[in-house]
């Protein structure tokens, strides 16, 4: 593409991401790199030799969210019975930057990049503890369904225990 002098335009990218999710960086470097010519004022001509120069631009963060696809599922027990428990994998966290079960909920679905299913994005008034239901396609077309329990100490702490299920 051809961008004039004092006249936006729009650059894309395609980025192939690896297959494995532990090999996709975090944080990508970018430089916007181009060719320059100038032009003769009097004819609007361009130069046909430029010259080579770049611009570096902000780093470019990938997270989780964006290697997934939300989707909605209307029975999310059902869904989670219909995967093995053989392909699931148990972690436990803690946030220690979040100091509200709705802050701890807007802060996994956004890291996660999934839907909350069944409402579970809402939490009662009062409570100390709340399952959040995610359900998502990871990159490859793969369903992944997580179910979180989190818990709050009342203090400091916010544990959450993440169940993942997955097909494979």
């Amino acid at each position: 593409p051809v961008l004039t002098y004092n006249n936006p335009g729009t650059c894309y990218t395609l980025l192939q991401l690896p297959e494995d999710p532990a090999e996709v960086p975090n944080t990508l470097t970018c430089t916007l790199k181009f060719l320059v010519k100038d032009c003769d004022p009097a004819t609007g001509e361009a130069d046909p030799v430029g010259y080579d120069d770049e611009y570096v631009l902000e780093d470019l963060t990938i997270g989780l969210n964006a290697l997934f696809q939300k989707v909605f599922k209307s029975n999310f027990a059902a869904a989670w019975d219909e995967l093995s428990p053989e392909k699931q994998a148990d972690e436990t966290y803690t946030l220690t930057t979040v100091k509200s079960l709705e802050g701890a909920v807007e802060q996994l679905i956004t890291f996660f990049g999934m839907q909350p299913c069944e409402r579970t994005e809402r939490i009662a008034e009062g409570k100390s503890s709340h399952i959040l239901l995610l359900a998502g396609y990871f990159k490859d077309g793969v369903e992944c369904l997580i179910k979180t329990k989190i818990v709050f100490d009342g203090a400091v702490n916010m544990r959450c225990l993440h169940d993942l299920r997955t097909p494979r």
